[in-house]
């Protein structure tokens, strides 16, 4: 185990079953460091999986000792995992990739890319990053439909495949791109190429689901109301309240934001009337707006 130098660098793509692999490294990170495998420590996420987002952040503003001091220490090989690092690779500075590569001198880098059939990953991340807080240079937080989503500079270089696996393989410096498609058995593949024998390893539970269909119509009602300054995340926050979704990103808004529901009850109010009328004809859309407003009214009551 001493002689492993390998860095495994798990990539993205974003929606592509990264909390489920972030999820197994952290739920038997001690299983793998007996085998020679080291998970290092992750950002606090709130309830979201636990990833390596400093690398991220290192990426687009600044060295992180952090990088160097783990791999120093490390018995064996290393294995780093952030969407992030392919949703922003576009965004990283030639001067912070070669700053990345200059501190892996000597480590074999290999990526790991997780991958899905092109429509269904394009109309998931249209859906995640609706309700993705905003961010700038980000399409989070839009109220673009599929079509207009799918034509965004930042999505069509995701979904080149084959120009992204060029790219990131020398960004990186990585000697090869192991892809898996998170639609398959993809855990044994990856226990595989990792070197760890995956027998004893807990799988933990699905989470962190998409928003059902029948949800967007108001999710971009919401957004369009956000653009013009309304409330947008408290309402975010009061229809995870509402539905209790296993979206990850929407339960980490509701504990952020839900004690607060009940002080702008007056414009949760308003803002749900206005999009009754955005959103008329549309019944699924017309029940949950209307439970928005039971849900709004019974904190409202159980508050005074």
């Amino acid at each position: 185990m001493a002689g492993r130098r390998s860095l495994f660098l798990h990539v993205g793509l974003p929606h592509c079953g990264s909390s489920a692999l972030q999820d197994w490294a952290a739920t038997n990170r001690a299983l793998m460091a007996s085998q020679g495998l080291v998970w290092p420590g992750v950002d606090d996420c709130g309830l979201m999986a636990g990833r390596h987002r400093w690398l991220v952040e290192a990426l687009l503003e600044g060295p992180d000792e952090r990088l160097p001091e783990v791999l120093a220490g490390a018995g064996g090989d290393v294995l780093i995992s952030a969407e992030g690092l392919s949703l922003h690779f576009h965004d990283f500075p030639l001067e912070r990739l070669e700053w990345f590569r200059q501190a892996t001198v000597g480590w074999d880098v290999r990526l790991i890319l997780m991958t899905r059939d092109l429509s269904g990953w394009q109309r998931s991340m249209w859906k995640q990053c609706m309700i993705n807080r905003p961010e700038p240079g980000m399409d989070f937080a839009l109220s673009l439909d599929m079509a207009d989503f799918a034509a965004r500079p930042r999505v069509q270089q995701l979904t080149d495949l084959k120009g992204l696996r060029r790219d990131l393989a020398a960004g990186f410096g990585a000697r090869d791109v192991i892809e898996l498609s998170s639609l398959d058995d993809w855990m044994p593949k990856l226990a595989r190429a990792l070197e760890v024998d995956p027998a004893r390893a807990t799988i933990p539970a699905r989470r962190h689901e998409s928003i059902a269909d029948s949800v967007v119509p108001v999710v971009l009602a919401i957004n369009a109301l956000g653009e013009s300054g309304g409330p947008r995340d408290a309402l975010l926050a009061l229809m995870q309240e509402t539905l209790d979704t296993r979206n990850d990103t929407l339960r980490e808004l509701a504990r952020q934001q839900g004690g607060a529901i009940a002080g702008v009850a007056d414009a949760l109010a308003a803002a749900l009337a206005q999009m009754e009328t955005t959103c008329a004809g549309q019944p699924t859309s017309g029940w949950l707006l209307q439970a928005m407003a039971e849900e709004l009214d019974r904190r409202t009551t159980g508050a005074a």
